[in-house]
């Protein structure tokens, strides 16, 4: 940790510019513990990636340990692959139909007290099966489902063909001191295209995705992977990072906890060019509604950076919701790093990069935007570095355009350690200024801050920076 630290305080020193290209590389993930919880009982983890151990309750996550059975023997545990804010999510394995592996979520208690047929997570990628049986695999389907009853409650538990690593989660960069490890060029254009053209048959079939981020883009895997044995799981993979849940005061941990906590899969082990196919499905369907008819109790759960001004200042959401968030999807696939970049988790910092990126806000949500005095002139203008020094801001705003980051990409890359296979960039190789202009064209036309005023899917689709 303590290196992480220095290499965040030189980033401060660096300004917000170099600060945004690389602070991606050194994001520390900690455990997120819903704000309801007040009493912490258990000693955080140590373990990186790892759900909040407090989430174990009634209502909460499902206990599953290493080795576990399910559906009468059917499918075994055998390692962990991550969690969400609604599931943890594990490798098993078919012992009965295939023999193969499978992608195992285990959804929270309180998520699957719904009816069936009002989990979005299981209602959409079976609507989205029938309605375009022909995808080639462009959404992470749906293969069993069934429930279990444990201690925390009764769990929904989501079977399907396993999946490889988020489009985030290679762009994670082991061994480099800056930049970010990004796709190579024409493979980023090649996801960045699948995504939209899943994008756009959601909103055909008359479905918003609601949380598109490249979290939720995963690359597929071979179909050689999907028959290893155990053994080769744990020989390409590595075997499972484990550490016992302990309790403050050495009380007894009780039934609704497991009795350790599983580190999941190091997202590298899978960068590997005989272990992934070049080609993505978009998955997590959580946050999911027919477009005509959300749920009257919906909640946007879209991440801030990629959370679009009309949600953010009115709750509105639809289509031009998902539109907007491609678009931070598109420059993240390409530059490996976020447009916006939420490293201190605050709505504030996001809509200064905000109005530094895409100029000032419209009315009435500049005039929302209560500390942009701090920043900006009334006309979205940085104010000089004198005065916001004076306003004692952490980070000073300044000037910035998409096209400007566009041609930042690859400047702050260093070297790294080791070979990282064929389709991860070489470093310091820049877009070059077609691409620039074409890119930075798209974006332009997608992020307009008036949800009315952005293209549809349609155009995205037929863009020419796709087939540059």
């Amino acid at each position: 940790m303590n290196h992480h630290l220095v290499c965040m305080t030189n980033l401060v020193r660096l300004g917000r510019t170099s600060l945004h290209h690389s602070i991606h590389s050194f994001r520390v993930v900690l455990p997120r513990c819903a704000s309801t919880i007040t009493e912490r009982r258990f000693i955080p983890s140590r373990l990186d990636e790892i759900e909040c151990v407090e989430e174990y309750r009634p209502g909460g996550f499902h206990p599953i340990v290493l080795g576990d059975l399910f559906a009468h023997g059917r499918y075994r545990v055998i390692h962990k692959l991550g969690f969400g804010g609604s599931s943890t999510i594990w490798l098993a394995r078919d012992q009965q139909r295939s023999g193969g592996l499978v992608t195992f979520k285990a959804l929270r208690a309180d998520v699957s007290s719904k009816p069936l047929d009002e989990i979005p997570e299981l209602v959409v990628p079976k609507s989205l099966q029938i309605a375009f049986p022909d995808s080639d695999g462009d959404f992470q389907t749906i293969e069993d489902h069934f429930i279990v009853r444990g201690p925390n409650g009764t769990h929904l538990i989501l079977i399907s063909p396993l999946a490889g690593p988020s489009v985030l989660a290679m762009s994670d960069s082991p061994g480099r001191v800056s930049g970010s490890r990004r796709l190579r060029g024409d493979l980023a254009r090649k996801v960045a295209k699948e995504t939209a053209k899943a994008i756009y048959r959601m909103h055909s079939a008359g479905w918003v995705h609601g949380d598109l981020t490249t979290s939720n883009i995963l690359f597929r895997v071979s179909e050689a992977v999907r028959r290893w044995s155990d053994a080769e799981v744990y020989a390409h993979l590595g075997l499972p990072e484990t550490e016992e849940v302990r309790t403050h005061g050495g009380q007894p941990r009780g039934i609704h906890v497991p009795p350790e906590l599983v580190g999941p899969v190091e997202n590298s082990k899978f960068v590997h060019a005989s272990h992934l196919q070049e080609s993505v499905m978009i998955s997590d369907f959580g946050q999911s509604y027919v477009t005509v008819s959300p749920r009257r109790d919906y909640q946007p759960g879209t991440v801030l950076n990629y959370l679009p001004p009309e949600t953010r200042f009115e709750g509105r959401t639809g289509l031009a919701a998902d539109v907007w968030a491609l678009g931070c999807a598109i420059f993240e696939i390409r530059a490996g790093c976020p447009l916006f970049d939420s490293f201190f988790g605050s709505d504030t910092d996001i809509l200064v990069q905000t109005v530094e990126t895409l100029g000032r806000l419209p009315d009435p949500w500049w005039g929302s935007f209560e500390e942009r005095t701090l920043w900006f002139e009334e006309d979205g203008e940085p104010k000089s570095v004198e005065a916001q020094e004076r306003a004692d801001v952490l980070l000073e705003a300044s000037k910035s355009s998409i096209g400007e980051k566009l041609r930042s990409i690859g400047t702050q890359d260093d070297p790294p350690y080791s070979d990282e296979g064929p389709m991860v960039e070489k470093s310091r190789v820049r877009l070059d200024e077609e691409e620039v202009e074409l890119l930075g064209d798209l974006l332009h036309k997608i992020l307009r801050y008036r949800p009315e005023e952005r293209i549809g899917m349609r155009e995205v689709v037929e863009h020419p920076w796709f087939t540059l």
